[in-house]
């Protein structure tokens, strides 16, 4: 890692600290498969494809607990390789509780790179997002609704639809076998709160990379290699870590996972271990899509018998012009 890269990545760091400061906790929406939906886990990953790419994403997490988090999304990029830019849109959908508490982003993602030598290349991306928060009250009742047998309630009145614009950002050191990438998400730190209140949305940062070993390459093409990962996130006072190992051999893909800090200790009620996650992916080399499923075994208090885990699905579909796919591409993270 040279000092340019070094002095790149320790600016981008100074300058997400200048907005960082103290908070509310908030949940933000989270994919096992996080490397499935890169433009949501950083968006200097926007344009990390050899022409347009389409994406898909769902996940149910904890089916076993009645009206708990569904998260649908779908993300298109383009790689401007003529500007040295990747362009992309995001569309997503989580869906939690039983209010029927909603969350739907729409986001613009705009990353641009420049090379660092032959294998090697610094990312910097931008996000901006238009999100829409709601509650349908007609799932909840209320006690004012028992005495009076009113259809309606005056708690209703407490609440209001909430529309706001966020803004993250990314940097990531990418090359053909290693990748080390940070992002924030909620910079401007957004109002969040349904009732009127001021409650800003904390910055929620990520830390991820790893390394691929490649056990076999032929024409420029990967046939095996194994490759460790991590992404470690950090949100006031609270972390979390994502740690695994990933198995590739053409056209297969097998990985698994390990959620939580057993090091860190916090409330005695709070778990700091929360799953296990085991992925299986297939790359249709030739018709340029990949397909992956993930299941989150629950190890926490929770318990497996009570949440049923996590089911997670990704579909990738790339497009491009045949002489694209003969220039090397910088995509050295893991596929799912």
């Amino acid at each position: 890692m040279n000092n340019r890269c070094i002095q790149c990545m320790w600016l981008f760091l100074i300058i997400m600290q200048l907005f960082y400061h103290n908070s509310l906790k908030a949940q933000d929406p989270q994919f096992t498969q996080f490397y499935a939906s890169p433009m949501y886990l950083n968006p200097a990953y926007t344009g990390v494809t050899y022409e347009h790419r389409f994406v898909a994403n769902y996940r149910n997490q904890w089916p076993g607990v009645k009206k708990t988090y569904t998260t649908y999304m779908a993300s298109y990029d383009y790689n401007m390789s003529n500007l040295n830019s990747g362009l992309g849109i995001t569309v997503m959908q989580d869906r939690s509780g039983t209010a029927g508490l909603t969350h739907t982003q729409f986001g613009l993602n705009y990353a641009y790179h420049f090379k660092l030598g032959k294998f090697a290349e610094m990312r910097f991306g931008a996000n901006l997002s238009y999100n829409m928060k709601r509650i349908d009250f007609d799932k909840l009742r209320f006690n004012d609704q028992i005495a009076t047998g009113s259809s309606t309630s005056i708690e209703a009145n407490s609440y209001q639809a909430l529309n706001f614009m966020d803004f993250g950002a990314g940097a990531l050191l990418n090359s053909t076998q290693y990748w080390l990438g940070l992002s924030a998400k909620h910079l401007t730190q957004p109002n969040s709160s349904l009732t009127g209140d001021r409650v800003p949305l904390p910055v929620s940062i990520s830390l991820h990379g790893g390394y691929r070993f490649i056990l076999e390459e032929k024409s420029k093409q990967l046939k095996r290699y194994i490759s460790p990962a991590f992404n470690y996130r950090h949100e006031l006072k609270n972390d979390q870590l994502d740690i695994g190992l990933y198995y590739y051999h053409l056209p297969l893909n097998v990985g698994i996972w390990y959620r939580g800090l057993p090091f860190k200790k916090y409330a005695p009620t709070y778990s700091s271990a929360e799953s296990v996650a085991i992925l299986i992916g297939f790359d249709l080399h030739q018709y340029n899509l990949r397909v992956g499923y993930s299941y989150d075994i629950t190890i926490s208090k929770l318990s497996i018998a009570n949440s049923l885990g996590a089911h997670e699905i990704s579909i990738i579909y790339e497009k491009f012009h045949k002489n694209k796919r003969s220039k090397r591409v910088l995509v050295s993270c893991p596929k799912f």
